[in-house]
């Protein structure tokens, strides 16, 4: 969805933030909030309706694409129903980005609406738990299994 969004894991992360660091090649908002809430509602329902449920359904069943695709499509469905077609990029960027251009739109995006994702426990300094860990060749272990724990530096993260 975007470093801008609130799952991205970068909870300070703002819109504006995302405007000063690229000042040269993103717009502030160029479509209008009423705009912008209308496309929101939109999304929501394609979101919802039969066909993209099934859709989301498949891609996650599928080895070669995921929830994100049918997403990217669904957002730029909604762009050019909003004749929008012309600024695809920029009127993606905006409407990924609605609740930090307008955070009193917070309460549409369903994503956003019903959000689970949350800062986790551990804390920088913190020891981490010996948690299982599937490898990837589907393999049972646990985390610190044959890692050297002076020399180790653990990164974490979420694809999605």
């Amino acid at each position: 969805m975007g470093m801008a969004h609130v799952t991205s894991g970068r909870a300070t992360f703002t819109y504006q933030d995302l405007i000063n660091s690229n000042s040269s090649t993103l717009p502030t908002s160029f479509i209008p909030k009423s705009l912008l809430k209308r496309m929101l509602i939109r999304e929501n329902e394609l979101r919802l309706s039969n066909e993209y449920q099934k859709r989301y359904c498949d891609a996650e069943q599928s080895p070669s694409s995921s929830w994100l695709d049918i997403t990217d499509e669904l957002q730029r469905q909604v762009i050019r129903e909003f004749n929008l077609e012309d600024e695809m990029h920029e009127a993606l960027l905006c409407l990924r980005c609605a609740t930090q251009i307008y955070p009193d739109l917070q309460s549409i995006p369903l994503y956003v609406k019903y959000n689970r994702a949350r800062d986790g426990d551990l804390q920088i300094g913190d020891i981490v738990p010996n948690v299982p860990v599937v490898q990837l060749d589907g393999q049972d272990s646990q985390l610190f299994d044959g890692l050297k724990p002076s020399s180790t530096v653990l990164i974490g993260g979420s694809y999605s």
